[in-house]
């Protein structure tokens, strides 16, 4: 069996990012974006945590997550996201694919991938650079040709905040030259 280590920081900036099942590409569809909302929406109710930045593919999500002061249980929320989500993504849908046999002894479905990936996040310029990652990410999947084109991110939040220019994405951005995080 595989051991994962994990950074812990109570009340930590994470970057997260969260996979679907073989990469399928259904999370930007108007019930994906209404099921994960509601999840997230409920967990964050639950166990509250602050949502940064985020940004929605078909087939994955990146996020930044502020916890709260005195607790670093990210692992627990994730599950719980995707729990709730699965739950209502499979009312009434038929099955795509059977879960094999680690799959059904671990009571998981076919909809997510196994675990995530984070990063606790150290400093500003490093907070900076998964800032631009995640909203460059549909420029960098070709989905659109600069960040303001993508509907499904917090890029004009940032662009509000006067973070960005409303432009900004066309290229990549010099802050991810030479750098990538360590992402499957």
């Amino acid at each position: 069996m595989s051991w994962y280590r994990r950074r812990r920081q109570a009340g930590g900036l994470y970057c997260f990012t969260v996979v679907t099942y073989d990469r399928r590409r259904f999370l930007t569809g108007p019930d994906a974006r209404d099921y994960l909302k509601a999840a997230i929406q409920r967990t964050r109710a639950d166990h509250p945590f602050e949502s940064v930045a985020v940004v929605l593919l078909p087939d994955h999500l990146h996020c930044i997550w502020q916890l709260p002061p005195h607790n670093s249980g990210f692992s627990m929320r994730w599950r719980l996201i995707k729990t709730r989500f699965t739950r209502r993504w499979l009312q009434g849908k038929p099955r795509t694919t059977a879960p094999n046999q680690s799959r059904r002894k671990h009571g998981e479905r076919t909809v997510w991938q196994r675990r995530f990936w984070e990063h606790l996040i150290r400093d500003e310029a490093d907070f900076k650079r998964h800032l631009d990652y995640i909203h460059y990410n549909p420029v960098k999947h070709g989905y659109v040709n600069r960040a303001g084109e993508w509907a499904y991110s917090t890029f004009a939040k940032f662009v509000a905040l006067g973070e960005y220019e409303g432009d900004w994405g066309q290229g990549e951005p010099e802050s991810l030259r030479n750098w990538l995080p360590k992402i499957k």
